[in-house]
C-alpha cells in the first residue's frame, strides 16, 4: 500500500462559493431565471447574491469541479493535508467563506488574491419545489496567473505532489498552468489525472483539451462529453467502448510508454475502461439506487474521480477503484450539494 504523506494530491481550478437557499418563486420572476437550469451569470444577475444573502437562509459551500474532487479525496483519506488545491480568489467575504470552509477539512490551499475588481467566484443553488436551478459567476476564478502558478511558495507544493486531479474547465482561466503541471508529472514520472468536464470544452476548446490530453495517465468523463469528442474528431462512432480505447490509445507526449487508464461513465449505466496495455475493454454495473433516494446527481462525476484516485493510488488495482468511485458518487447523490457529511459513517477498505 501506498504511502500517503502531506501534499501527495495536488488539484488546480476555478474556486466558486456555492450558495444553497430554498427560494420562493418570485426569485426567478424577477431576475428571468428557469427552474432545473444551470447558466453562467450575466451582469443583470449579479444582484442575484446578495439578494439570497438577504432574503433566505444561504447555506455555504466551497465549490467548484475540481475543488470539489480535491476536497472528498482529503476527506475519504481522513488525515490533514494530504491534498492542497491552487485556484484564484478575492479578498472578500466570499473567498473568506471559501477558504474556511477547505480549513475545516484540513485541505492546504494556495489561493491567488486577485488585484482586479474581480470577486470571488460564486455559484447561487436555488431549491424550489422539487427544482434545482443554478446560476455560476465565475469572477476571480478566471484571474488566475501562471506567474502565481511558478512562484516559489506555489510551485514547492507542485513538486511535493505525486498525484495531480485537473478538470477541464480550468483551461479557460490557466490553461498554461494546467500545461506546466501535466508536464511536471510526465516528466517526473508522476501521475497526471484529466477529467472532460464539459461538452462544450470538446467541442470549442478541444486545441486546448488535445494539448493536455499526451500528458494524462487516468482520464475521466461522461457519456456526454465523450460524445462531444467522438463529434469534434470525426470518430464515425457513438460507441462508448470504441471511443474509450481511442482514448486509451493517444500517442504520449514525447513518445514515452503510457499505459493510460479511461474511464466513462453514463448515470444509471455501466461504466467503462479502457486501458493502453488491454486489448478489452471493461464495464462494470452501475450501483443502482431508488429514485426516492437520489436528491441531487450535481457532482456525482467528481464525487467518482475522488474515490477512484483515491482508492487507485492506495491499491494499484482497477476493480477497487471503481467499487470506491461509485460508492463515492452514491454518496454524494443522495445529499444536497457537494456536502461531504461525517467522515465515520464512509467505511471502505482497501
Amino acid at each position: 500500500m501506498e504511502l500517503i504523506t502531506d501534499g501527495y494530491f495536488l488539484g488546480l481550478g476555478n474556486p466558486l462559493l456555492d450558495m444553497m437557499a430554498t427560494v420562493d418563486d418570485a426569485l426567478f420572476e424577477v431576475h428571468s431565471l428557469k427552474k432545473d437550469d444551470a447558466i453562467l451569470a450575466e451582469p443583470r444577475h449579479l444582484k442575484l447574491y446578495e439578494e439570497l444573502k438577504q432574503r433566505f437562509v444561504v447555506k455555504y459551500v466551497a465549490g467548484g469541479a475540481t475543488l470539489n474532487t480535491t476536497k472528498m479525496i482529503q476527506w475519504i483519506l481522513w488525515k490533514p493535508h494530504r491534498c492542497t488545491y491552487i485556484g484564484c480568489i478575492a479578498s472578500d467575504e466570499a473567498g473568506d467563506l471559501l477558504r474556511n470552509e477547505c480549513e475545516k477539512l484540513q485541505l492546504c490551499t494556495k489561493f491567488q488574491i486577485t488585484q482586479t475588481d474581480s470577486e470571488t467566484g460564486r455559484c447561487a443553488v436555488l431549491l424550489q419545489g422539487g427544482c434545482r436551478s443554478m446560476v455560476t459567476h465565475l469572477g476571480a476564478a478566471q484571474n488566475l496567473t501562471l506567474d502565481y502558478v511558478l512562484s516559489g511558495d506555489v510551485w514547492q507544493y507542485v513538486n511535493k505532489a505525486r498525484v495531480y486531479y485537473i478538470a477541464a474547465f480550468a483551461i479557460n482561466s490557466c490553461f498554461d498552468g494546467v500545461l506546466m503541471i501535466a508536464r511536471q508529472a510526465h516528466c517526473n514520472q508522476k501521475l497526471f489525472c484529466f477529467n472532460l468536464s464539459a461538452p462544450f470544452l470538446q467541442t470549442y476548446f478541444a486545441d486546448k483539451v488535445d494539448a493536455i490530453l499526451p500528458y494524462v495517465d487516468i482520464l475521466f468523463g461522461n457519456k456526454d462529453e465523450a460524445l462531444a469528442y467522438a463529434d469534434k474528431h470525426s470518430l464515425g462512432t457513438q460507441s462508448l467502448s470504441i471511443i474509450a480505447r481511442h482514448l486509451a490509445s493517444l500517442s504520449p507526449a514525447d513518445g514515452v510508454v503510457k499505459n493510460r487508464i479511461v474511464v466513462l461513465t453514463q448515470g444509471k449505466d455501466s461504466v467503462i475502461v479502457a486501458i493502453t496495455s488491454e486489448v478489452d475493454v471493461k464495464t462494470f454495473p452501475a450501483i443502482q439506487l431508488d429514485d426516492k433516494d437520489i436528491v441531487d446527481t450535481n457532482g456525482a462525476g467528481d464525487a467518482f474521480a475522488a474515490g477512484f484516485i483515491s482508492a487507485y493510488v492506495l491499491s494499484n488495482s482497477i476493480d477497487e477503484a471503481v467499487a470506491l468511485a461509485m460508492k463515492s458518487a452514491s454518496h454524494i447523490i443522495q445529499r444536497s450539494g457537494f456536502t461531504l457529511g461525517p467522515r465515520e459513517k464512509f467505511d471502505f477498505y482497501i
